[in-house]
């Protein structure tokens, strides 16, 4: 398979909307062909084996999610599943922004931690370069330029989602290698003592508060590295364009 550039907006919606499973068939399904899928038992043996599902009840139900939502149709007299491209999705889902992941094959191996790098590395790039546009305005340095992060409940917010759920989802991703974390600190001038009271205060800032290298510090949000590629879909790009 060669690599696919996913619109990153379908990765977005899968999360915000946990069709993350249909989402994976479509993306498989998009790869075997230039459009059209020959649906036969020896097909859906090989999708069970390359996706790693144990029932073919899983494929019918994402299937029929597919179907339902016109992501697919089905070609009777061809014996056939024809994949929408990613501009018809676009059309269907607004896409505002022409950004696409790259996904190699082994990434459906791991396929929900691979995609949760992917839109935290989206929102980390676009949140950093937001914030460098806003020093450069000011005509000067920014402390949210020092360092890209993504604080969890800043994803959750634009996902609508929780902010626990991020945490996992940006743990998963780390432990599948996908990202790096570094846990940044920040000094403060108070004593132990002075930690206690603002911790009895039980506010989300005071909750930041750690002993780290026996001083008391503040908890900053992780630098986070990523290891996946974003790309410019230049047909997305175009048709976002002629849309305005």
């Amino acid at each position: 398979m060669k690599p696919m550039n996913i619109p990153i907006e379908l990765l977005v919606y899968a999360l915000s909307n946990r069709k993350v499973n249909p989402l994976r068939l479509f993306l498989y399904l998009k790869s075997q062909g230039s459009g059209y899928v020959h649906w036969t038992p020896d097909r859906k043996e090989k999708i069970l084996s390359a996706l790693n599902i144990k029932s073919p009840k899983t494929i019918n139900a994402n299937l029929k999610w597919l179907l339902k939502k016109g992501w697919v149709s089905i070609n009777s007299k061809r014996a056939s599943v024809r994949v929408v491209s990613y501009l018809v999705l676009a059309k269907k889902l607004n896409f505002k922004c022409a950004t696409g992941v790259i996904c190699e094959n082994q990434n459906f191996n791991n396929f929900r931690p691979f995609i949760y790098a992917a839109v935290i590395t989206y929102y980390l790039n676009s949140k950093y370069c937001i914030a460098r546009q806003s020093a450069y305005k000011k005509g000067g340095a920014n402390s949210n330029c020092r360092y890209p992060n993504l604080p969890a409940k800043y994803l959750a917010e634009i996902m609508a989602l929780g902010k626990s759920t991020i945490t996992r989802y940006r743990q998963e991703a780390w432990d599948a290698g996908y990202i790096k974390m570094k846990y940044m600190f920040r000094p403060l001038n108070i004593s132990f003592q002075d930690l206690e009271f603002y911790r009895a205060v039980d506010d989300e800032d005071s909750r930041c508060l750690v002993i780290h290298e026996k001083q008391v510090k503040i908890q900053l949000p992780n630098e986070i590295i990523s290891n996946v590629k974003l790309r410019t879909k230049q047909n997305l790009k175009r048709y976002i364009k002629s849309r305005k």
